[in-house]
């Protein structure tokens, strides 16, 4: 061969290698690294002691005693749950639940009464515990006490500065109007430090037997969004799994669908910790009807932390007839796609971007019913089931699931 077409060869080889690499999608088992460098990707948040074992912390909130903790524990883990929430009187028995919850292999995130009264004392005995997750400081503060929090977070850190302490924040209907909110979570990630973002906001009601979901969930989910970006923080954010009722609204027992319309929405604007209320919903005396519907859905988030553990959400849009508050329709279609049409009740679409690569991830927001979806493709795409198994894309019409997710890579 020439010198000439052995650089022919030399030079097209190389290019072959330069597109591969390009092209190429994180690895399904093995760790993310830069198409660039082939070093570690970092993710866009700081996750330093966020995740549980590389993978998405998912919460239960409370429900276990100290003496349940022996072996309830080990049945919230078998269920996908690796972090649990509680608060209790004594330090021995946070010590217990610790203690036990690493045997178990899941973390805490825990409190007793006397951590704002003896504060060195007891941040002392627990930090160096490998099953600590967090400190539990307070759900659902008040305006009046970010001052008090301000200090409660600041004198723990003297203590502790690795171990982050756990606020979560009201719903926006339950904290003032819809639209001062953001100002609010402003003003409290102003004065509290927080390593993290958390707010709760159960949205499927059911008022007169007809269920539907709040109207303004997605604005919320906006507006933390907004903040979590603000501040470079991670955000997080619940689903609710125990039945109960408020006034005139009933928040019902929660079926697969409902579950997953409501962490996959987490999961489409960027959620990083996912939690339940409570785990009595769950288990109580024995596994309720709803454990084995979280033990799927939890599944279905961890199968999904290859895309979406410390992704980026670089925007996010409604699709369907009517567009939630607070929310932008989708007008104009992200690179890659030249046309998606969905039902009417429509989609929540947002653009993720992890290690170099772009996601289109698609919610059916109807958990009633499946929804057509018809997408016409302008580049290569792969598509990525609820569970991350992967498949060529092609253009067409397709049905999703009520209440469940597909995810398209864009090459």
């Amino acid at each position: 061969m020439s010198r000439l077409g052995k650089f022919i060869s030399f030079f097209l080889a190389a290019v072959a290698l330069v597109v591969t690499a390009c092209e190429k999608t994180p690895s399904e088992n093995g760790p993310y690294t830069s198409t660039d460098t082939g070093q570690p990707w970092a993710p866009y948040y700081d996750l330093t002691g966020l995740t549980v074992d590389g993978k998405f912390p998912i919460i239960a909130w409370t429900g276990i005693t100290a003496e349940e903790s022996d072996y309830k524990l080990e049945l919230m883990r078998d269920c996908g749950i690796n972090v649990y929430l509680g608060w209790y009187d004594t330090l021995d028995e946070v010590m217990r639940v610790l203690d036990n919850a690493q045997k178990a292999g899941v973390k805490c995130i825990l409190r007793c009464d006397a951590i704002f009264s003896d504060t060195g004392n007891v941040v002392t005995r627990m930090k160096d515990h490998p099953a600590l997750f967090a400190y539990h400081i307070e759900d659902e503060p008040e305006t009046s006490e970010i001052d008090m929090l301000a200090e409660a977070v600041k004198k723990i850190q003297k203590y502790d500065s690795t171990h982050p302490c756990y606020i979560n924040l009201y719903p926006n209907w339950a904290w003032g109007k819809i639209d001062d909110y953001i100002q609010k979570v402003n003003a409290f990630l102003t004065k509290v430090p927080q390593r993290f973002l958390s707010f709760d906001h159960y949205p499927i009601q059911e008022i007169d037997g007809v269920s539907s979901l709040r109207p303004e969930w997605y604005k919320n989910l906006e507006d933390i969004r907004r903040m979590g970006r603000a501040k470079k923080i991670p955000t997080w954010a619940f689903a609710l799994s125990l039945a109960h009722y408020l006034e005139d609204v009933t928040y019902p027992v929660p079926t697969l669908e409902e579950l997953r319309v409501q962490m996959f929405s987490n999961l489409a604007y960027g959620i990083q910790g996912f939690q339940y209320f409570t785990f009595h919903g769950i288990y109580r005396n024995a596994k309720t009807q709803v454990y084995d519907r979280a033990k799927k859905v939890n599944e279905e988030l961890q199968a999904l932390a290859k895309i979406f553990l410390g992704a980026e959400v670089t925007d996010v849009w409604h699709t369907g007839v009517e567009i939630p508050y607070g929310t932008k329709a989708l007008t104009e279609m992200p690179a890659g796609i030249s046309s998606l049409k969905t039902s009417d009740k429509g989609a929540v679409v947002s653009q993720v971007v992890k290690d170099g690569n772009r996601y289109i991830a698609i919610v059916n927001k109807d958990y009633k019913s499946s929804m057509d979806l018809e997408i016409e493709f302008s580049s290569k795409a792969t598509l990525y089931d609820n569970m991350g198994y992967k498949t060529a894309a092609v253009s067409g019409k397709t049905t999703v699931s009520p209440g469940n997710i597909v995810i398209y890579q864009i090459h």
